[in-house]
């Protein structure tokens, strides 16, 4: 019996010291363990755009007047030289008794200063003729001796001052006719039916395409050079994106891009076509000033791999600026600074060690690694203030 209790006070004893270091020992720190892998690294610049149909026709009233309804609606599509829209040119206002007599005055005042001019150009012709005669006779004479060289030059002056002054009249006629013209306008102004007034006018589509927008449909007067409407081929997208200065510099002519969020199953793959040398200030969200530059690309994929996407719908881009090969890669959120360095936490033998790290290229998911840790190894992501150098860890 004495043995007994001594054995059952033993086996307490045992346990208890065992709960006791089991309480004061160092339990390992539950942790989220990734292996290290070597794979091609993409380096992407990543921001929303547009979908923009590459030509937009804007229509305009190529004449003052009253607009017609417009016989096409937003969606329809057209062909070149169909009539979207009629215009019937503005009437000139009537003229009051007074100045309807004030402009016949000026038609016959108009017709009378061209008799007037017609008669100075018909003497200037008479005076020319005659001095043309004279050049010549004195010339004869001066050949035989009779006259001398100084009256055929005098001859021959008077002869050019007769030639400026047949200019000069001819002008002055084409002015009076000019003024005449303008004198009959203005009387004509009243009378539709000499002035051509009232004569429907159509507006004609300068391509094939859909009518994308209607700024005036109801019949209104408007003036000339109104914006009635826009058309565009929807089959003909490209993308536009405004991107950081900073950005653009790194983006090349013809590099792959993807093209998501535009509302389909699958992303659209793309090119970049063009980048605009000029940038532009944009206030963003926060109220900051940023330098924007605006980037083209070109759409792979046919139509019918997005048939429902249209202009000026939204869209995701993620443009390929640089891609790393055989890179190793680890998470970014397994890097932490120490000491100016880059570093992380290597799991060997259930510790984890706190190891400096070279890194090179990155994007926001994975981090290229030069020297510190190589492929195979575990790394910890998303460490918490409990590790440190030597700390037992276990997989959550």
């Amino acid at each position: 019996m004495k043995w007994g209790r001594i054995a059952i006070f033993g086996a307490v004893a045992l346990a208890a010291a065992g709960g006791l270091w089991w309480a004061f020992a160092p339990q390992p720190i539950a942790v989220d363990i990734v292996p290290v892998e070597t794979g091609d690294l993409l380096i992407t610049i990543d921001d929303e755009g547009l979908a923009k149909i590459r030509d937009v026709y804007e229509i305009s009233t190529p004449v003052g007047g009253e607009l017609l309804r417009i016989p096409v609606e937003v969606g329809d599509t057209v062909s070149a030289g169909t009539v979207v829209a009629t215009i019937v040119p503005q009437q000139s206002a009537l003229l009051d008794p007074r100045s309807r007599a004030e402009a016949e005055a000026a038609v016959r005042a108009g017709e009378d200063a061209v008799l007037s001019a017609q008669s100075e150009r018909t003497i200037a012709q008479s005076e020319l003729g005659y001095w043309q005669t004279e050049v010549t006779r004195k010339e004869r004479l001066l050949e035989k001796g009779i006259a001398t060289l100084q009256t055929v030059q005098q001859a021959r002056l008077e002869l050019a001052r007769r030639e400026s002054l047949i200019a000069n009249a001819q002008a002055g006629l084409e002015m009076r006719q000019h003024q005449l013209e303008q004198a009959e306008a203005r009387l004509n102004e009243a009378n539709p039916e000499v002035a051509g007034a009232g004569v429907q006018r159509d507006v004609l589509a300068p391509a094939a395409g859909q009518v994308l927008r209607i700024a005036n449909e109801s019949g209104r007067s408007l003036p000339v050079g109104t914006p009635l409407m826009e058309i565009g081929r929807s089959d003909d997208l490209e993308i536009v994106v405004d991107v950081l200065s900073s950005d653009a510099v790194r983006i090349s002519v013809g590099a792959p891009a993807t093209v998501g969020g535009w509302g389909g199953d699958q992303e659209l793959e793309a090119r970049v076509a063009r980048i605009e040398p000029t940038g532009f200030t944009k206030v963003s969200a926060l109220g900051v000033e940023e330098q924007r530059v605006v980037v083209h690309l070109d759409l792979l994929d046919p139509p019918e791999n997005r048939p429902r996407l249209g202009h000026l719908y939204r869209v995701f881009v993620r443009i390929e600026a640089q891609r790393v090969a055989s890179a190793v890669l680890v998470p970014t959120s397994a890097l932490f600074r120490t000491d100016n360095a880059w570093s992380t936490f290597i799991v060997e033998d259930g510790k984890a060690v706190l190891t400096q790290v070279e890194t090179g290229a990155r994007n926001a998911e994975m981090a290229e690694i030069l020297e510190g840790v190589q492929s195979g190894m575990s790394v910890i992501v998303h460490p918490n203030d409990l590790l440190a150098d030597g700390s037992l860890v276990r997989p959550r």
